[in-house]
Formats: structure tokens, C-alpha cells, sequence
């Protein structure tokens, strides 16, 4: 998808929900992990709010992964090495191992050494 289209897209969603897109409501769940918990909580944060933290959770967990990936790649053209929690590049390794085929993500992968193998 070209830059100016996922432009287009990140501002179509930017002040909704995972919920209001997919239109799936999560109950809040009791009891549960602290992932659990995380995941079903960013389900009911408006898009254009999520931290690179927040985008890596969900891509690693492959929660919404398809309707952020604009989101990520916006973020990881400014900054290929953005991090989340972890490490530097935490973001570029969630979504190069979730989407293995596509060149863009990969490139930068390979340019940081952040690949799909992880290394």
C-alpha cells in the first residue's frame, strides 16, 4: 500500500477501537494474565493512542495485526529501532516475524539486523 494511502488510513481510524472495527466485544476477563488483561484492555483504545509498546503486544500477539500494520510501518519509517518495552527494535522484529513477505518490513529488518529469524 503506498505511504499516501496508509496516510489516508491512519487517519480513517485513528479514533477507533479495535472493538468498533472488528465488532467483537472482549468481556473483561477476571483473574487474568497480565498479557490477557493488556490485550483486552487495547482492544477499547482509539488507534491513533497507541504507544510502540502498545503496537508491539498486539502484532506479536496477532490482535488486530492486519488493521495496525499501517500504524507500525508510519512509526518505523521515522524511527526503524523504535522501542517498545524491551530493546530497540523490539517493534521492527514483532512485525518483520509477522509479516515475513513483505520486502519493505524486511529490508529495514536486514538494515538493523532485526530479522524474521530474529537474529
Amino acid at each position: 500500500m503506498p505511504e499516501q494511502d496508509e496516510g489516508r488510513v491512519i487517519a480513517s481510524l485513528a479514533n477507533k477501537t479495535l472493538e468498533e472495527i472488528d465488532g467483537q466485544r472482549w468481556p473483561t476477563p477476571c483473574c487474568a494474565s497480565y498479557l490477557v488483561a493488556t490485550t483486552t484492555s487495547l482492544r477499547k483504545k482509539p488507534l491513533g493512542q497507541f504507544t510502540t509498546e502498545d503496537l508491539r503486544i498486539m502484532i506479536a500477539q496477532d490482535i488486530g495485526a492486519d488493521v495496525l500494520k499501517p500504524f507500525a510501518l508510519n512509526v518505523l519509517r521515522q524511527d526503524p529501532l523504535a522501542e517498545g518495552d524491551y530493546y530497540p527494535g523490539d517493534l521492527l522484529e514483532a512485525a518483520a516475524k509477522r509479516w515475513p513477505l513483505d520486502a519493505e518490513l524486511q529490508e529495514m529488518a536486514k538494515n538493523h539486523n532485526k530479522g524474521a529469524s530474529g537474529t
